[in-house]
């Protein structure tokens, strides 16, 4: 029974990328549009449906195909080198890590098994090396590390292969000291005696440690690995059948040749494994190199299509097509959409043992560098939850909108292939590509981060109670985990599969294109509906917008699992409530990052520790008296006088850093708006760069650039001397009672000691060569009897910017200086540098979800929908 007035079903209409961007920009740049085109747009951009004209677009994005011929450029390199040997075959110096990094432990898959001798008087087992006990020994150079790897050690049900404290301190004190005693005893005075003492030395003031390296000549290094073996075999039996596994990566730059070149293949070779005994490792089974091919085009993006997968790997490795689409669409392999598309992807594809001399294959293209940086385990630049729900329009998104703006016209995306190899192969073959491509844009990207952006922007603009439901929220998730997913193939943790049953449209077809879930018995015998992308692209399926709710919203029936939410934004439904809208309190995690606390102690010491003196004082020349001393050993420590540190600095120096120390110190004191404490700081500044000023600051005319409000009038030159006797009193000046912010000055402190202690005619001099700079200022605070800082409003006073009416900082102009100007920067936000960032712990994606979890009376998503088939298995065993 069809549901009353239900509205006629859309129209499919295909269309290339170009068509869509065309038809969202039209949207977008129309003048005066109505808040319903707004939507419309947010909309369109994230479900490819224009509702006005009820229309689903479905992208088709091979009619951006490859039509030859085409002047394109293809260059092979050599990009990465592995090797599993039981001999150490590194001829170069070796750079030894007293500690070692546990980020520098081998967590990650190779793609490829090495037989291991797991257990004594047995035959080798093939294993993932990743699965394996290990540790980095040492580097060679800045892009090879060397590892040590114990298979003793291996346990199929851990997951942890970090060493032991006891396994590292016995392959420290029991193998690599012995062995560095006998072959290079004039080095090892360098060496702590034992484990402990190399921790204590490595060991940095917040408990953390400094992995420094000793060099080791590599005249020497191939026997440091045999005997390091025999000792350590003499000694533990958990070091017996270690073997040492070199990697060298991200080299491929320094080694690129054209693909038809043989002879330039196998110098390029050479010279890329120059640091190791490239002859011997020739004949070594378990030795990998990874070769790559790019292809390149001036102007022009190119893509993999997703349909060509399986004829690109066995073009490329010389097996069998029908193998080929079996390998591809085994569930070991991988696709990574490119920007949400389904039509262009790269792949990565496992090649079994024994089918070819490639063990590894993967495509991909170059877009990525863009964005490219490690970071937890990530490989791009990324956006959390947490993020999305802390501005209006999170920074991050504004910056990589700019990112892909300024790169659509200029940046050139090559594709790419490589292939693991045997090094015995690696420099004949593959050497070429197929003939068939396609090229793609940036502008696809730009259209879907506007969506993205104007959506949460809405979200974030709505009431808490309907901006943290779990349906907003849920939509929150899928918006970031959208922006991702443009430049990095798309998160499938089973976080990420949750988020895809809650936003994506649900098929019944399990051999549909674009499934993202690869079916599985159970969902067949429960007919479950599985995740697709429905029209070429992750378009979500149907939401709420304006102005039915204000707030936009998934469909109250799709919705994440709570601990899914968790992972996302790092805490459940009613803990972000109250964090983000608190009714009783004002959250320190309200107050911006422009706020700086008002340093209402005494100042800090300004940071140039050693200045050059400045020319105006390099006249100034005064031998001080030693100062009262008294170290007799019959005194209590306290109540020693020593002498003070610096005694014999030059004098210019010092009256250097006494004018520095005025600079910052008045900057310091500029306090914060009363009574609203998520305002920003009247001086844009932080406290580190408030640290670091000098008197260039204050001769800055753009006002814009050191506050975010300011009140100022030009000085009278009477005024502008009297300001400069307030922050300079002359001798015999009577004391004022107690002011504010003066007496919490180091300057000002200092200032009081010397007028106390030099004589006259110094502090004169002193003060004529201060009134010199000063009279070079282009604006100053303006003092007070009582306060160095007023903020009140003033009608003497003009107040920037000229919207702005409440309360701000005094300040004066020099008296024939002209008016000054106010500029802000282009985003303020932006040109913040936060001093600290605040520590998280790491979510770790959730490991379940309880059969009985509800959210808003809401059933979950069941989990045998979204769990992995290796994690169902998993649970089944334990």
């Amino acid at each position: 029974m069809q549901r009353a007035n239900r509205p006629p079903a859309p129209r499919i209409l295909g269309c290339s990328i170009a068509s869509f961007n065309n038809a969202f920009i039209d949207l977008i740049e129309q003048d005066d549009a109505p808040a319903a085109d707004y939507y419309r747009t947010c909309i369109l951009g994230l479900t490819g449906k224009d509702v006005t004209r009820n229309l689903q677009y479905s992208i088709e994005a091979t009619r951006n195909r490859f039509v030859a011929p085409r002047e394109v450029t293809v260059v092979r390199d050599y990009d990465s080198f592995l090797s599993f040997t039981d001999w150490l075959p590194v001829k170069a110096d070796l750079f030894l890590y007293p500690i070692n990094n546990p980020v520098d432990t081998l967590h990650s898959s190779l793609h490829f098994k090495v037989p291991m001798s797991i257990k004594a008087r047995q035959p080798d087992s093939p294993v993932s090396p990743h699965h394996v006990p290990n540790i980095c020994l040492g580097a060679v150079g800045i892009r090879t590390k060397v590892r040590l790897f114990f298979p003793r050690l291996y346990d199929p049900k851990s997951k942890d292969v970090e060493l032991t404290f006891d396994q590292k301190k016995g392959l420290y004190e029991m193998g690599l000291m012995p062995v560095l005693q006998a072959l290079s005893p004039d080095t090892v005075t360098n060496w702590p005696v034992n484990y402990e003492g190399a921790q204590t030395r490595a060991r940095k003031a917040r408990g953390l440690f400094q992995y420094g390296t000793r060099p080791f000549s590599g005249s020497r290094v191939r026997r440091l690995g045999y005997d390091l073996a025999e000792k350590l075999g003499q000694h533990f039996a958990w070091a017996e059948g270690m073997l040492f596994m070199v990697q060298m990566q991200g080299v491929k730059e320094a080694h690129q040749h054209r693909p038809d070149d043989m002879h330039a293949a196998d110098v390029a070779l050479q010279n890329a494994l120059s640091d190791f005994y490239c002859d011997e490792l020739m004949e070594e089974e378990h030795c990998y190199v990874d070769v790559g091919l790019e292809l390149a085009e001036p102007g022009y993006a190119y893509q993999w299509r997703t349909d060509a997968h399986a004829e690109l790997v066995s073009g490329m490795t010389d097996i069998p097509l029908p193998r080929a689409r079996a390998l591809v669409k085994a569930r070991e392999s991988a696709v990574d959409y490119s920007s949400g598309l389904i039509q262009v992807s790269g792949c990565r594809v496992p090649i079994p043992a024994h089918t070819s001399s490639i063990v590894y294959f993967q495509a991909y293209t170059t877009d990525k560098a863009l964005i490219q940086q490690n970071n937890g385990g990530r490989h791009s630049l990324f956006i959390t939850g947490k993020a999305a729900l802390e501005e209006e329009e999170p920074a991050y998104l504004k910056r990589l909108y700019d990112l892909y703006f300024d790169a659509k016209d200029k940046h050139d995306c090559a594709a790419r292939v490589e292939v693991r190899i045997q090094l015995k192969d690696a420099w004949m073959e593959p050497l070429d590509f197929p003939e068939w491509l396609m090229r793609d844009s940036l502008q696809w990207r730009l259209v879907r981060l506007t969506a993205i952006v104007r959506t949460l922007r809405l979200q974030n603009q709505g009431h808490p109670e309907l901006r943290f439901t779990s349906t907003a929220l849920t939509l929150t998730a899928g918006l970031t985990w959208l922006a991702n997913g443009l430049h990095s193939r798309p998160d499938d943790g089973k976080a990420a599969r949750n988020l895809m049953c809650a936003i994506l449209p649900l098929t019944h077809d399990y051999d549909v294109d674009g499934i993202q879930i690869i079916p599985n018995e159970d969902h067949i015998q429960n007919n479950d509906g599985l995740p697709f992308c429905a029209h070429g692209a992750y378009f979500l399926r149907d939401m709420m917008f304006p102005p039915i709710c204000t707030v936009p919203r998934m469909l109250r029936t799709h919705v994440i699992s709570q601990t899914s939410l968790i992972f996302f934004f790092g805490a459940d439904q009613n803990t972000l409530l109250n964090r983000f809208h608190p009714t009783a309190y004002i959250p320190r995690s309200a107050i911006p990052k422009s706020r700086v606390s008002t340093q209402k102690s005494m100042s800090k010491r300004h940071r140039a520790d050693n200045p050059e003196p400045s020319a105006a004082f390099a006249t100034l020349e005064y031998e001080a008296p030693p100062p009262p001393q008294d170290t007799g050993d019959d005194l209590p420590f306290d109540e020693r006088l020593d002498l003070p540190p610096g005694l014999d600095e030059p004098f210019a120096i010092t009256i250097t850093k006494h004018w520095n120390q005025f600079c910052s110190d008045l900057l310091q004191k500029c306090g914060n708006m009363k009574g609203n404490p998520i305002s920003p700081s009247h001086c844009r500044l932080s406290m580190q760069e408030r640290l670091v000023v000098t008197e260039d600051i204050y001769k800055e005319t753009n006002l814009a650039l050191i506050f975010h409000r300011v009140q100022w009038k030009r000085a009278h030159p009477v005024e502008w001397r009297e300001a400069f006797d307030k922050f300079f009193p002359p001798p015999g000046t009577a004391p004022r009672l107690q002011p504010q912010n003066y007496p919490n000055m180091s300057y000002w402190m200092e200032w009081a000691d010397m007028k106390r202690d030099k004589p006259a005619y110094l502090i004169d001099e002193i003060r004529t060569k201060y009134w010199g700079l000063f009279k070079q200022l282009y604006w100053i605070p303006k003092p007070y009897n009582d306060r160095l800082w007023k903020y009140s409003e003033d009608s003497g006073f003009v107040t920037l910017p000229s919207t702005y009416k409440l309360s701000a900082p005094h300040v004066i102009i020099h008296p024939s200086k002209a008016a000054p100007t106010w500029q802000p920067t282009v985003d303020d936000e932006l040109a913040l540098e936060e001093e600290e960032d605040d520590e998280e712990d790491e979510i770790q994606d959730p490991d379940y979800v309880p059969a009985a979890e509800w959210i808003d009376n809401v059933p979950p998503i069941p989990m045998r929908i979204y769990m992995r088939q290796e994690e169902e298995e998993s649970s089944d065993s334990d």
